[in-house]
């Protein structure tokens, strides 16, 4: 009987893993991190890379270059010496190679002379290279390679969706990541805040982490959901969540006045990043989703109890005041009809821009709130 494959970690843990790994120092000859197959997240491959940096600035005698591929400045010449040649001052070496792509993608040799170092038992005692989406044929002989000495790893983009197996937005591999993020800064997130923080600033984990950060500044070390929503009522991801709750609750006018809004004064994250209205879609959609996916759960308990704050608890929710008035508010009107509307016309919103190549994204988000009120 064949043995059983181990279980593939989320991005936040493997994450936090090699982090611990790196800033002690325990890595392999070459630390290869590759683009998946799907959608990459950089960002968790650089806190890798910064961790080594930790590291190697606490080592003595260690001759540690850091170097950028992407940069203009980058010198191939430079790390063909470091290869090559032993350091005249230390007996020690290390390199993190950052952006590695663009340069690899210029010089394919560097690709089979890192292999060549790796394999060797000389040079460097570790490498790592971060390449960052590309198909150069360099990278695909990274990627491609099976020496024993490397180590690939591929980090992917966090689910914001929970399981169907639990579906409270909780569960989301967003939501972990954030509410385990907030507990190594000695914060903590009450039931029903993480899932509502993926909802509003979507499930990048730098957006994530600067939020987290924003109520750290503010002096909120036990967040609530009512807290995120207080704190982001007027940002970008705050509007996000208005739209959704006023698309759920079948408040067309409302939905139609901050698109509006929005088209007219733009957007702005937590962090004062300007949002284009390419990237609201994608925020406004994100929230919706996870809006539908809480109102379905209400919906569904509801067949079973008639207590609204019951249902909302059952659901994975936090029942607070302001969460049961607006599922109540909510639930005068949306339905399983309404919810299968709703769905229905995100499907056509997404084809629209993503396929049809819809210019205007306005113009299609507006053609969603008039598909649902079409369908109602």
């Amino acid at each position: 009987m064949a043995a059983a494959r181990p279980k593939q970690l989320d991005p936040g843990t493997e994450y936090r893993q090699w982090c611990g790994l790196a800033s002690a120092g325990e890595l392999p000859r070459l630390l290869l991190i590759l683009p998946p197959k799907g959608e990459e997240e950089p960002w968790f491959g650089e806190q890798v890379a910064a961790a080594v940096r930790g590291f190697a600035a606490t080592q003595e005698g260690l001759d540690f270059l850091d170097i950028d591929g992407g940069s203009p400045d980058f010198d191939v010449q430079s790390l063909d010496n470091f290869l090559n040649s032993p350091s005249l001052f230390t007996s020690r070496q290390a390199l993190v190679f950052t952006r590695a792509a663009k340069a690899i993608a210029k010089y394919p040799r560097l690709a089979e002379r890192l292999l060549e170092v790796a394999s060797s038992g000389e040079g460097p005692e570790f490498m790592v290279v971060h390449t960052g989406a590309s198909t150069a044929k360099g990278v695909k002989a990274l990627a491609a390679t099976r020496i024993k000495a490397a180590k690939k790893l591929r980090f992917r983009t966090l689910y914001s969706d929970p399981p169907p197996w639990r579906p409270e937005p909780d569960a989301s591999e967003a939501a972990q990541f954030v509410a385990a993020e907030a507990k190594l800064q000695k914060m903590s997130m009450q039931r029903g805040a993480a899932g509502s923080l993926v909802a509003l600033a979507g499930s990048r984990p730098a957006d994530l982490l600067q939020a987290v950060n924003h109520f750290s500044l503010l002096g909120i070390t036990d967040i609530s959901e009512d807290d995120v929503h207080e704190v982001a009522s007027h940002s970008a991801e705050g509007s996000a969540f208005d739209f959704a709750d006023s698309v759920l609750s079948g408040d067309s006018a409302s939905a139609l006045r901050l698109l509006s809004k929005m088209s007219r004064q733009g957007l702005r994250a937590w962090g004062g990043k300007r949002v284009s209205m390419r990237d609201a879609f994608a925020l406004l959609m994100s929230a919706v989703n996870n809006e539908v996916v809480k109102t379905s759960s209400v919906i569904e308990f509801m067949a079973h109890t008639p207590n609204v704050e019951e249902a909302i608890k059952a659901s994975g929710s936090r029942p607070s005041k302001p969460a049961i008035s607006k599922m109540q508010k909510r639930l005068a009107v949306c339905d399983v009809a309404h919810i299968a509307s709703i769905r229905a016309a995100g499907l056509d919103a997404e084809k629209h821009l993503k396929i049809e190549g819809w210019r205007d994204t306005s113009h299609v988000l507006e053609m969603f709130v008039f598909s649902v009120l079409k369908r109602r």
